[in-house]
């Protein structure tokens, strides 16, 4: 594909004139495009109706199997263009159906169907190494003969084998009557685990349906989480960790890195969503203040113009739960340069810190709970006198875990001092040395 040669100035190293080097569905899409319209021009050339399903059939059907990768990385594996046109020469076909299968998230509430969708995908069910679980998938075939047809079940894809099929590897499938298949899900080590279950008429020519099965082995994260390890160029590691209740800090670090390796480490939040890093400008090093509770995926990258082909790395996840009781603390009365005490009691239940305890300037805070409908904008003033060093206005943790909210400050003029509108509800703003005056704040629902 076009692209300026640039690489060389990071790597040492180049690519032919009019490449470059990427990764993801912006580059698996072009490819499944362009094999489908292979398919589609020579149906069209001999005469061959090659419908959507049989297409989609003739390319799943055939795909083969990309040694070391999994299913949810994979899919039904890499196109074979010359098999799935010999598919199609032979009648491709395939019943329809309609999956209910288990899904475990934290935004599984806004699926069409609470907490079910076409795919096992367990992440927050707390499944540990070491131990089993069993997830139930219904499978309605909805269309071909009136009576029972038989249908064999395949796990495909299952590393370590995973996954197992609980009972007969053979069903009965009546038009239009769901029937249950038990899969049961164990793994000795933490991460991603996944595999196919392929539902398949052997009267058809291609399998009839694949189900994706996914669950994800947490380690728990109750203090710290250390692993070491290698990434190749362009490519990508993940780690997931499962972050408490009550924690205040999630930290990431990243070390051990040889020279001209760019490599990088950041998190997802349990919805699935990017996390924003309270301090950007220290790359090595990932803080991510008040982390929502639940399973977290940490993501160490390398970019395609990193030098080494392999970069070996450090990897330390910590979560601080320091806490201070009463949090704040409330003076009735003070006086200018005028020492006030205070007695507060710190709690420690994470990962230790080594530190000290430093006092600061006095302040007011404001905290409430409201709520708000969307696309609606809620108002809220705030005097900020004379000699303030900040102002900080913060909104999070709401009710709904798929909500997005946006954040906007404006100072006592109208003029927009600070705003933070990602695709999530946790928006922080602050800003330096505010003058005098009535600030407003709105949240954008």
């Amino acid at each position: 594909m076009p692209g300026s040669q640039f690489y060389e100035d990071y790597t040492g190293w180049n690519l032919p004139a009019g490449y470059a080097m990427y990764q993801g569905t912006s580059m698996a899409s072009p490819q499944a495009v362009g094999a489908s319209v292979l398919l589609l021009s020579a149906a069209k050339r001999q005469g061959t109706d090659l419908t959507p399903v049989k297409l989609r059939t003739a390319l799943t059907s055939t795909a083969a199997h990309i040694k070391g990768v999994q299913g949810d990385e994979e899919g039904a594996g890499l196109i074979d263009i010359p098999a799935a046109w010999k598919a199609v020469e032979k009648g491709t076909s395939a019943h329809d159906y309609t999956v209910k299968a288990p899904v475990d998230t934290v935004l599984d509430q806004q699926l069409k169907t609470l907490g079910f969708g076409t795919g096992v995908y367990d992440r927050e069910g707390g499944l540990k190494d070491g131990q089993k679980k069993t997830h139930e998938v219904t499978v309605t075939r909805t269309s071909g003969p009136d009576g029972p047809v038989l249908h064999e079940l395949r796990l495909k894809n299952n590393k370590a084998d995973t996954f197992a099929i609980l009972g007969s590897r053979t069903v009965e499938l009546p038009l239009n009557k769901p029937v249950a298949v038990r899969i049961q899900a164990g793994s000795a080590s933490a991460g991603v685990k996944s595999a196919r279950l392929e539902v398949d008429a052997p009267t058809t020519e291609g399998v009839d349906r694949q189900i994706l099965t996914t669950v994800v082995v947490s380690a728990p994260a109750e203090h710290t989480y250390v692993v070491s390890g290698s990434v190749q160029r362009n490519s990508a590691n993940t780690y997931f960790v499962t972050v408490p209740e009550g924690a205040k800090t999630l930290e990431v670090r990243l070390g051990g890195l040889e020279d001209g390796s760019w490599t990088t480490a950041g998190a997802l939040q349990p919805s699935g969503l990017p996390a924003d890093d309270d301090d950007p400008t220290t790359p090595d090093v990932a803080t991510y203040p008040n982390p929502q509770a639940g399973v977290w995926e940490i993501v160490v990258e390398s970019y395609y113009a990193t030098q080494p082909l392999d970069n070996r790395y450090a990897l330390d996840v910590a979560v601080y739960g320091a806490s201070f009781a009463p949090d704040p603390v409330t003076v009735p009365e003070g006086k200018a340069g005028t020492p006030a005490a205070v007695s507060r009691t710190a709690t420690n239940g994470d990962a230790a810190v080594d530190g000290t305890l430093k006092g600061g300037t006095p302040g007011s805070s404001k905290t409430a709970r409201p709520t708000i409908a969307d696309g609606a904008t809620q108002t809220t003033t705030v005097e900020v006198p004379e000699g303030a060093t900040s102002l900080v206005v913060a909104i999070g943790s709401p009710e709904d875990n798929a909500a997005d909210l946006d954040l906007m400050v404006y100072d006592a003029k109208g003029g927009l001092v600070g705003v933070d509108a990602d695709a999530d509800a946790e928006e922080s703003v602050s800003v330096a040395d505010p003058a005098a005056g009535t600030y407003t704040i709105e949240v954008l629902g």
